[in-house]
């Protein structure tokens, strides 16, 4: 008796040890997500990566464009109910977001925003402390449009061109910490999968109020068939690395041309063409609505500086919008 009294106490203690630790899951899984954008209540989540440079402006022309060109813009963005994006991405705190911004501002547009700073590698370090003071002076001034920041695009994974190193890690910490002494919104950065998935990401992940991933099933030598499930599998990899981390998708599309023989474009083996678009936008975001999982596709309109002027339209990276660069609609959404 003796025994079966003492075994059915230690059975007691795992039970009710087991049992708090379901109640700990089950707060992680419940709770708000971090980063959770609503228009009047509603969740906006479903956002999309914006470039306002239309054809002969650039960043590296610093060109501004025009606000008739932005407010044309926004309304095309907003104006579908079918297929309309009230979130958009941003990627540098310089005049020409800062005119979007005030755009948006001036119009009173139902845009919410998230933010980005520009930082480099290959620049001065004047270069990316000024980029960190702007876009912490952004998220201040437009505290009614700003809904996050995101400090870097794709500045750690292996393959960038601006990439930072990891001795450098501890300075990109710092920047973390003071824009989110400095501000009132959720602070991250966006890095590819192959970042997040490496063992070092965890010391940035562990600072960060939430994780922007990218995850391009095209670039990833998948077919169209495969897209989104490569999507998904991408996505839970990372989340089960994380588990208390909200995971953002911060990139993932799919351009309507390719070039075969213009350098990494050999990777993508799928049908580049607007009705292999549709077809993924179209699973695409039904995924991303049943599981409610925000996102920014990418991206808006095709930006033809992008690739390098002196390359022709048909590459990959001048074709991934969703429009044309010249604002008329392709198919995904012209059947919308």
């Amino acid at each position: 008796m003796k025994f079966c009294t003492a075994t059915l106490t230690l059975i007691m203690a795992i039970l009710i040890m087991q049992g708090c630790s379901m109640v700990n899951e089950n707060k992680i899984q419940e709770s708000e997500p971090i980063f959770y954008p609503t228009i009047d209540n509603k969740w906006i989540g479903l956002g999309i990566a914006y470039g306002s440079y239309r054809d002969g402006e650039s960043p590296d022309l610093e060109s501004v464009s025009s606000e008739a060109d932005i407010l044309e813009d926004l309304t095309i963005l907003t104006s579908n109910k079918a297929v309309q994006w009230n979130l958009i991405r941003m990627y540098a705190a310089d005049p020409a977001s800062e005119q979007v911004l005030k755009t948006i501002k001036k119009h009173n547009l139902p845009v919410k925003v998230m933010q980005g700073a520009w930082l480099s590698g290959k620049d001065t370090d004047a270069y990316n402390n000024n980029q960190i003071n702007e876009v912490i002076r952004l998220a201040n001034e437009y505290p009614d449009i700003i809904v996050a920041v995101n400090l870097g695009n794709e500045i750690f994974v292996d393959w960038s061109y601006h990439k930072f190193t990891v001795e450098q890690m501890p300075m990109y910490l710092e920047w973390v910490e003071k824009v989110q002494a400095s501000v009132s919104v959720p602070v991250t950065l966006a890095d590819d999968y192959n970042f997040w998935n490496k063992p070092w990401s965890a010391q940035i992940a562990e600072k960060l109020d939430f994780i922007v991933l990218h995850a391009y099933a095209m670039w990833n030598s998948q077919t169209l068939d495969n897209a989104v499930k490569w999507t998904d599998e991408t996505y839970q990899d990372i989340q089960s690395r994380y588990p208390e981390k909200q995971i953002v998708l911060g990139e993932s599309g799919w351009t309507t041309s390719s070039i075969s023989t213009n350098g990494d474009e050999r990777l993508i083996i799928a049908e580049a063409t607007e009705d292999t678009q549709a077809s993924f936008v179209n699973e695409y975001r039904a995924w991303l609505q049943a599981n409610k999982i925000a996102s920014f596709y990418f991206e808006a309109f095709d930006e033809k500086w992008k690739g390098g002027a002196d390359k022709p339209d048909g590459i990959a990276e001048k074709n991934w919008g969703l429009y044309r660069s010249d604002r008329s609609p392709k198919k995904v959404v012209a059947s919308n």
